[in-house]
Order: C-alpha cells, then structure tokens, then sequence
C-alpha cells in the first residue's frame, strides 16, 4: 500500500547444445538484461519444507532433514508474497549417502530421490512458472562425491576410471600466483574432475545441455567456478544457454572480474566481504564508496553481480552481530543497490545459525508471515520491482565513516553501521523545496525540505531509512 501512495505502480554434444538453443527459441530462454529485473530467493531443497507438513525439527543437521519438491510447492506463495521472482534450490543430480546438500554427485543422469520423483521436479517448475517464478539451479562439474576407498571410483555413475580425475594434491593455502593447481588440486576430500580429458568434458557438456532442455530450467549457479579452467566454462555455458551465476569466494576484483568473461555473472563475493567489514567488524562505510567504484573498473557488466548478505556457505550475519538494524541496512544495500538481489531463506524469520551445517536450519521450524522481518524484507523486496531500480543509477550524497547515504531514483536511503545516533545534513538530493519527505520502512516518519535546499536526516539507533515523496 505504502508504495502505491508513493505513486510507483563431439556429435552428440553438438545436437545436445542444438537441441537446448532450439527449445530456447521456443520456450525463449530469459536473456542476462531480464534476469537483472528479478529478484532470487535462495533455498536449500532439503531444508525448506517436507512433503506431509510436518514441522519437527532435524535431529541431525549434517544429514538430510526431509525437505521436497513437494513442500516447496506447497509454500510458493510465502515467497511470492514476499515479491520475489526467482527462486535457487539445490543441485538436483543423485548424491551419496549424507549428500543433503547436493554437492555430492553420484550420478549425473539421475535425479535426487530424496527430494522426490522427476515428475515432482517437473512440477516444481510448472507450478513456479505459473507464479512468473523463474527456477536457478544449483550445478557442479568440479568435483564428484567422496570415495570409500583411494581412487576407487566404483561409486560415481559416469566418471568410474581413475583417468577421470586429477591425482591428488591439496589446494595452496594461497590461490595468488597458484591458478594451476587451484585448478588441478582437491577441494578437501572431493574427487576433482578433470576436464581436459575429452570424455569427462563431453560428458559434463552433454548432461547441462540435457539437463536445461528437459526440464526447462531458467537459470544456474555454478558452484566452484575458479577450481575449472575458464575455456570448459564457456563451452560448458554456450551448452546450457542459460543465465549463469558463478561462485568464486576471492575477494580480489580483478581476478572475480576475469570469469564474467566466460560466463554471465558471478557472486558479489566482493560486496560480501565489504558488508562484514563494515556490519560486523565496524569498518568505515567509506569502504563502499571504493567497492562501487571498483566493480565499476573492473567488470563487463557489474549491473548482474549477484547480491548477498548470507548463504548457506557463510556464518549469518546475525550470528556475528545481534543487531537487527545492522542486518537490514546491508540487505538494503544487496537489494537496492547494483546488482542482482539473493536472499537466503531464513533471513526473514531471523536466522542466527553460524557455521555449515547451523546455518542451513529448517524452515519449517518458523514461516511466520505476520514477522517484522518477513514484511520488511516485502517492503524491500516489492520496492525494487515497482521503481524498476535495474534502470536506475544510484547517486552518492553523502559519506562519512558512519554514515552512507544515496538516492535511487526518487528514493533517498540512508544507512548506519553505528547503534548509536548519526545526523547527516544535505543540500545535495533529488528533492526540491517545500517536498515532503516519508519514511517508508516507518510512515509517520516524515521530513521537509526548507527553502534552502536542507534537509537533516536523522538516524536513531542504527535504524535505516528510505525516504520518498509524498505525492499530493
């Protein structure tokens, strides 16, 4: 309501890879420019909701805990109603025992039982199409399950020889100046493929191209990227003919910045490590000021970086920092600032937990619509869509080691990493004398501004603000 008064209403890889753009063709496959606009919740298939609705917690969270296809059907409108428009869930290949996470691959051309049957795949995404909810799946092609045994590859479907794989070497405790081992080493006790044997890149080509056509699958998020030589992931991508998101955890720009290159986008991984800096560690918020301009340096295309405060890989902010205020500035910063929104499930209810596996909880446990934190993430979330803010340049007004304060089309945000109190007055804003001012995370929060251009904003306890004008 509050927004609609503000007044914003080898051959048989090559017939794979025709197959996919063909059925793109038809089905037309959602291009980088239309996944900018969308907004992506991301959820673990095991952990968000079971089959029979059950709510029990998980006795065990290094194990599946019993989320489905099913029970993500049957709670489609708690994300909608939230305003997102994509979703992410888990690899969906066949895993070894304990593999809840999908990362884990047993078999490539096999579904994940445990979350249910293909036709409750199938479903997922008839129904999530139905809802105008685009579907980013999860995929690995770095590494395989762990064996039982050394080099004993029996257990892995496709990839049972020795010759599939690179020999062992643990990954150097420093990836600068260390690409190629980076790419030939293991990833803990994880069988790394290597893809410059002719069959394992065939093989992995194939089963993407399948994998999107067969099930129309709108988007992925490539895990491990940088442990990959970049030539197989622009084949790999051409393949899926589908918007990409990598992840690579270096914070360094210029080294993120070389696979966008090779595929769509990549994890803000950089923004992440400003965020902790600057919500956790109380960092000047003059970092961000460097961060911006740096994406800007150095990425083709930073506008489908993929924005994030949390995932199921890192502790949650709020596990560092029992400042909720703190928490909802950063996501302010990931959803209405540069970039492509990820919102990781549990977010919205409060979520604490810290390292893997506690902060992959059980949705279940807590699906309260009625929370502060769920309306304010719609809020957020909702705002974006109806200022169409991917068509908008944000416009720096202020910055202090405090305070960060920027417009967004009509929009004026104002954000603190202090629990204390934090003035900052403008001149420079989009606003002209005699305009009203709301507050839409707080309504009755209203300013003027003077006839000389000033406005004073005031930020109470850390609390972050939006500022719009009030349309007569």
């Amino acid at each position: 309501d509050w927004i609609m008064k503000i007044g914003y209403g080898p051959s048989f890889v090559i017939k794979g890879l025709f197959l996919v753009l063909f059925i793109c063709c038809l089905a037309e496959c959602h291009s980088k420019r239309e996944w900018r606009s969308r907004t992506i919740y991301q959820l673990l298939t095991d952990r968000f909701a079971r089959t029979d609705g059950s709510t029990q917690p998980c006795a065990n969270l290094s194990r599946y805990c019993g989320g489905t296809y099913r029970g993500i059907i049957a709670n489609l409108d708690y994300i909608a109603d939230m305003g997102f428009d994509a979703i992410w869930i888990s690899p969906v290949v066949e895993n070894s025992k304990d593999g809840y996470h999908g990362y884990w691959a047993t078999n490539f051309f096999k579904l994940n039982p445990y979350f249910g049957t293909e036709e409750d795949f199938k479903l997922l995404i008839k129904e999530c199409h139905k809802r105008n909810i685009w579907v980013m799946v999860d995929v690995v092609a770095n590494h395989v399950s762990p064996v039982s045994r050394k080099e004993n590859y029996s257990s892995i479907m496709q990839f049972n020889e020795t010759s599939h794989y690179h020999t062992f070497c643990p990954l150097p405790t420093s990836f600068i100046n260390n690409q190629r081992k980076v790419e030939d080493c293991w990833l803990w006790d994880l069988p790394d493929l290597n893809q410059s044997v002719p069959f394992v890149k065939e093989t992995l080509i194939n089963w993407i191209s399948n994998l999107v056509s067969k099930y129309d699958i709108d988007g992925l998020r490539i895990d491990t990227v940088n442990y990959v030589p970049k030539p197989f992931w622009k084949e790999f991508c051409r393949a899926a003919g589908v918007f990409a998101i990598g992840e690579i955890t270096e914070p360094r720009y210029d080294y993120q910045a070389g696979y966008q290159r090779v595929m769509a986008s990549v994890l803000n991984y950089m923004l992440y490590y400003k965020l902790v800096d600057v919500f956790i560690k109380n960092g000047s918020m003059k970092t961000l000021k460097t961060h911006y301009k740096m994406i800007q340096k150095y990425f083709p295309d930073p506008t489908v970086l993929g924005n994030f405060v949390d995932n199921h890989d890192q502790p949650r902010m709020l596990s560092q920092v029992k400042d909720v205020n703190k928490w909802k500035s950063a996501l302010i910063l990931t959803v209405l600032h540069t970039g492509i929104p990820i919102v990781y499930a549990g977010g919205e209810q409060g979520f604490n937990g810290s390292n893997d596996p506690k902060n992959r909880e059980p949705m279940w446990t807590k699906m309260d619509q009625e929370s502060k934190l769920y309306k304010f993430v719609a809020t957020v979330v909702n705002l974006r869509k109806a200022l169409k803010s991917w068509n908008l340049k944000p416009i720096d007004h202020f910055y202090s080691d405090d305070c960060y304060i920027y417009s967004l089309g009509d929009i004026l945000v104002a954000l603190t990493n202090k629990n204390s109190d934090v003035d900052a007055q403008l001149v420079d804003h989009p606003f002209r004398p005699g305009n009203k001012l709301c507050n839409i995370l707080s309504p009755d929060d209203c300013i003027t501004v003077d006839e000389t251009s000033s406005i004073i904003i005031e930020l109470r306890k850390g609390e972050p603000k939006i500022y719009a004008v009030i349309k007569s």
